[in-house]
C-alpha cells in the first residue's frame, strides 16, 4: 500500500501531471446568495455569486451581504479582480458598496474592474462619493492615504459586447427583465456567458423568457438561471390580499410572468440551448424553506429539460470539469 501511495505521489508531482493540471484550470461557480426579489429573508442571502476561472476570482452580482458571504468561504474582497453586474436593481448591487469600501479600508491595492450595464458608472460614482467623509477622517491615524477611487475602473457594457480577460472570454446579452428601452431609461438588464477554453457557464441574471439568453447559452456546460414559482407565489399574494382588484392581479401576473422565468420556461430555455447542467438560483418563491417549493420547481423544469438539475443553496459550489 505504501508503495502504491508513493507511486501516486510521484505521478502527481511529475511534470506531465502538472501540465495536465495547468491545461485544465478551475471553472467553479459558487452561489453566495440565492434569494429572489428585494425582500430580505431568513433562509437566503441576496443575489451574489463567485466565479473562479483559473486564477481569476470574479463576483457576478453583489447583493447585500456579498462581502460577508465571501468570508464564509474563506475569501476576501481583496481576492476579487473583476465584478460583473447584471442589472442595477438594488437587490443585485446593494453589497457593492461594502465590497469596494472594505477593499479600500483594508488597503487592498490590486486593480479591480466593475463591468455592468449603462448606469453602472453613476452607481459606482455615488458609492465613491459616500466614502469621502471617511477619507477625511481616516482610520485613526489622520486622513486616509489611499484614494477610495484608486485602482477602480468601471466599464459599461452594451448588448452583444465581449470582454477579454486573458484565458476567460465574457459575452453580455440584453434580456427581457425590463419592458422599456435603453433609450427610455438609460440602462438595461444583461445576461452573461463565461468561456474558459472549451468550457462555459452562462448566467441569466434577472430575465423573463428570452430568445437572446437561449442563444447565448447554446451548448453551455452549465446554465445558472433565476426561477419563479409563479402559481404558488400568486396564490399566496392573493391569499394575503383577498381584496386585491382583478385588474391589479392581472397586471401582477403579467409582470411576474414576463420579467421573470417560471420553472416551465426555464426548462424550455435550457432544453433549447442544449445546456449540459441547469442550476436554479434567485428563488422567487413563497417565504419559508425552499423544500416547500421544490416539487413545483423540479416538476416545471422536467416538463422540457431532462439533464442534471440542482436547486442551489447559499454557499453551494458547482464545478465545470475538464473535457
Amino acid at each position: 500500500m505504501r508503495k502504491s501511495l508513493l507511486a501516486v505521489a510521484i505521478t502527481l508531482a511529475s511534470p506531465l501531471a502538472a501540465q495536465a493540471q495547468e491545461a485544465c484550470p478551475t471553472l467553479r461557480w459558487t452561489t453566495l446568495g440565492t434569494a429572489g426579489g428585494p425582500v430580505p429573508t431568513v433562509e437566503r442571502s441576496e443575489p451574489a455569486n463567485l466565479l473562479q476561472a483559473g486564477e481569476l476570482a470574479i463576483l457576478v452580482d453583489t447583493g447585500d451581504g456579498a462581502a460577508t458571504q465571501l468570508a464564509r468561504i474563506d475569501r476576501s474582497p481583496g481576492d476579487v479582480s473583476a465584478i460583473f453586474i447584471s442589472h442595477l436593481h438594488w437587490d443585485h448591487v446593494g453589497g457593492l458598496a461594502a465590497v469596494l469600501g472594505l477593499r479600500w479600508m483594508n488597503n487592498f491595492t490590486t486593480p479591480i474592474t466593475v463591468y455592468g450595464p449603462p448606469g453602472t458608472v453613476e452607481v459606482v460614482a455615488g458609492i465613491l462619493a459616500s466614502l469621502r467623509p471617511q477619507e477625511r477622517v481616516g482610520f485613526g491615524t489622520g486622513a486616509a492615504v489611499l484614494d477610495p477611487a484608486a485602482n477602480i475602473t468601471v466599464i459599461e457594457l452594451a448588448d452583444g459586447q465581449q470582454v477579454d480577460l486573458g484565458s476567460l472570454a465574457v459575452t453580455a446579452r440584453g434580456n427581457t427583465h425590463y419592458d422599456y428601452s435603453l433609450e427610455q431609461v438609460g440602462t438595461t438588464s444583461l445576461s452573461y456567458r463565461f468561456d474558459l477554453g472549451t468550457r462555459s457557464i452562462t448566467y441569466s441574471g434577472d430575465t423573463g423568457p428570452s430568445a437572446a439568453l437561449t442563444e447565448l447559452a447554446q451548448g453551455t456546460d452549465m446554465l445558472v438561471s433565476e426561477v419563479i414559482a409563479l402559481e404558488p407565489l400568486i396564490a399566496q399574494i392573493v391569499a394575503i390580499r383577498p381584496d386585491m382588484p382583478q385588474p391589479v392581479q392581472t397586471a401582477m401576473r403579467q409582470h411576474l410572468s414576463t420579467h421573470h422565468v417560471d420553472a416551465v420556461e426555464v426548462g424550455r430555455m435550457a432544453n433549447s440551448a442544449g445546456a449540459g447542467h441547469l442550476v436554479l438560483t434567485h428563488f422567487a418563491v413563497p417565504p419559508g424553506p425552499l423544500r416547500a417549493s421544490e416539487d413545483y420547481l423540479r416538476g416545471g423544469v422536467r416538463q422540457h429539460y431532462g439533464g442534471p438539475l440542482d436547486l442551489a443553496r447559499d454557499l453551494a459550489s458547482f464545478d465545470v470539469g475538464c473535457d
